[in-house]
């Protein structure tokens, strides 16, 4: 009786596919010390851009193996930054936004666009910039002359917003009191809201994929939501990682979620099916993670470190 029941729960587990398949391995490959904590990473041109409060790094992607740092003293303080192609618009915290030029080394400052308030994020999107002002709203410019940036929209947001996401022309803008707003940013008349949630405790930074939302909440990990489904998203599932989970990124069937001191991966095979395809502990809290071809995964971890992990893909 005994025999049996091992071996049908053997065939159980085997034939669910995601006990011994569909597993992932992050290893350390690389690191590089920075002169201070690493606050946010971000990926354009095949070259990754590290902010810390002190230094403005950068780093090619091409060769994670061989890391080479650099830095631009010049852009030093950044606080968010966005780019179109070869041109950015910085944020020093200084209630402007200031255009470089990247094609020259170091980036030679243009011009800036006075905007006043509190900014949280930037981001461009298919010739629009995306400026998340915890004073002022969600502030839209047409960039498509990056000299000439014109200002084609306002709309109020909640004043704790934390994160905004673009996707086929809808803009999902989160905040750390549970609120998720979708806005219609193909109507730069009224940037109608047609969407809303609110179902949990901490929002941090939302992520998109298809017809998914991913919602980071902290301690109780991370929602999913169908949000084909507006005005209302529908809640789909949780994805229970182990501390505290303030990012996420998916890709290829696999979730990345940053947490705490760890990378958390899960595979889904289903929308409603997530399950722990695999980790990496870090010895200091993980700030920032981005996802390099699928293939590696650079950390901004709290030990002024940069740090590379390779992922090995277990079928």
């Amino acid at each position: 009786m005994l025999k049996s029941r091992i071996i049908n729960l053997f065939l159980f587990l085997l034939l669910s596919g995601h006990c011994f398949s569909d597993q992932v391995y992050l290893t350390l490959i690389n690191e590089s010390s920075l002169s201070s904590i690493p606050r946010d990473i971000i990926i354009n041109d095949e070259f990754a851009y590290v902010l810390t409060d002190s230094a403005f790094y950068f780093f090619s992607t091409n060769d994670p193996y061989n890391l080479k740092q650099e830095s631009y003293n010049n852009l030093s303080g950044t606080k968010s930054i966005a780019f179109s192609g070869r041109m950015a618009y910085v944020y020093f915290g200084n209630e402007q936004i200031t255009l470089y030029d990247f094609t020259k080394n170091p980036p030679v400052k243009k011009n800036s666009i006075q905007t006043g308030g509190k900014i949280v994020k930037l981001t461009i999107d298919n010739g629009y910039m995306y400026v998340v002002n915890n004073d002022i709203g969600l502030q839209v410019y047409d960039v498509n002359i990056p000299d000439f940036p014109l200002l084609k929209s306002t709309q109020i947001i909640p004043d704790d917003a934390n994160g905004i996401f673009i996707k086929d022309k809808k803009a999902y803008i989160t905040g750390s009191k549970a609120n998720l707003s979708i806005f219609n940013v193909a109507d730069l008349s009224k940037l109608p809201i047609i969407g809303s949630y609110s179902n949990g405790v901490n929002f941090f930074e939302i992520y998109v994929d298809d017809n998914y939302a991913f919602v980071p909440q902290g301690e109780t990990g991370v929602q999913v939501l169908n949000i084909d489904k507006l005005p209302f998203p529908e809640w789909i599932a949780n994805i229970f990682a182990r501390k505290f989970a303030k990012q996420v990124v998916a890709s290829n069937f696999y979730v990345w979620v940053a947490d705490d001191k760890s990378v958390e991966g899960f595979f889904n095979n289903n929308p409603g099916g997530y399950f722990f395809a695999g980790n990496y502990k870090n010895n200091a809290v993980i700030n920032r993670i981005a996802l390099i071809d699928g293939k590696y995964i650079f950390v901004c971890s709290n030990d002024n470190k940069l740090k590379v992990l390779k992922i090995d893909y277990k079928y």
